[in-house]
């Protein structure tokens, strides 16, 4: 489980509309950043394995004038419920990075990225992902969008060797509408033989500081492997944070 339940944060921060401090140099755009989240939910499964332990850590966005751009974020997580192999290593931290371009036509924007992920200090295990976004403005303050990811190993048998895989695909699509004192946001998602989830939010910048305060209804009942582990539907509200400088 640990190639599914970890997945983007900073697939997360990137689609928040965060308000920034950038630092130019030429072409180039550099946006540091502090992040802070009370759950790690993963954003196309909706999966955490604790609720109870928040992440946080840094990360840094290095974008060009042309819509190229390199993300780079190490995360404090610790949400694995084995203890025994938290002290060992497992989850103990995240490290990912994201080559991507980001543009828009018109009022479409666009985002394609590859994410890969070190999650493991004990088998250095890495993680690849595709990502493809899709948003765009249908009215004053109101925005509709879509997303994809593809697992770059075509995702995780629910049984060595055989089918159905899970994993393998996953998308979501969102709204967002401007409101006197927030953004709103809902969000419908799924995973193949996975999950299907959805979210509704509320994200407001606070001094510089962006907040997002998400409620998760997460349903694993089309999971390849309902049958042989005990996972169950949940219900999470996660707050996050995130300071660019």
């Amino acid at each position: 489980m640990k190639k599914i339940t970890i997945t983007s944060l900073a697939s997360l921060i990137l689609l928040s509309q965060v308000a920034n401090s950038e630092i130019k140099a030429g072409p180039l755009t550099l946006t540091p950043g502090l992040m802070f989240q009370t759950n790690y939910v993963a954003e196309f499964t909706g999966l955490t394995n604790n609720r109870t332990q928040p992440t946080y850590g840094a990360d840094v966005n290095i974008a060009h004038d042309t819509g190229a751009y390199v993300y780079s974020a190490l995360k404090k997580l610790k949400n694995f419920p084995d203890e025994n192999s938290v002290a060992n290593g497992t989850f103990d931290t995240e490290f990912c990075n994201s080559l991507g371009f980001a543009n828009k036509v018109q009022s479409l924007n666009y985002d394609f990225s590859y994410e890969n992920c070190y999650v493991d200090t004990i088998t250095a295990e890495n993680t690849g992902t595709f990502y493809f976004r899709l948003s765009g403005e249908v009215a004053k303050g109101t925005a509709l969008g879509a997303a994809y990811a593809k697992d770059a190993t075509d995702g995780q048998a629910a049984v060595a060797g055989t089918n159905p895989k899970f994993g393998q695909d996953a998308y979501k699509i969102f709204a967002s509408k401007e409101l006197p004192l927030a953004k709103a946001t809902v969000t419908y998602g799924e995973s193949k033989n996975l999950t299907e989830f959805y979210t509704v939010g509320l994200n407001k910048d606070v001094f510089g500081i962006n907040f997002d305060l998400t409620y998760w209804n997460v349903d694993t009942d089309n999971w390849a492997k309902q049958t042989s582990l005990n996972y169950h539907n949940r219900e999470l509200l996660v707050l996050s944070a995130k300071k660019t400088f």
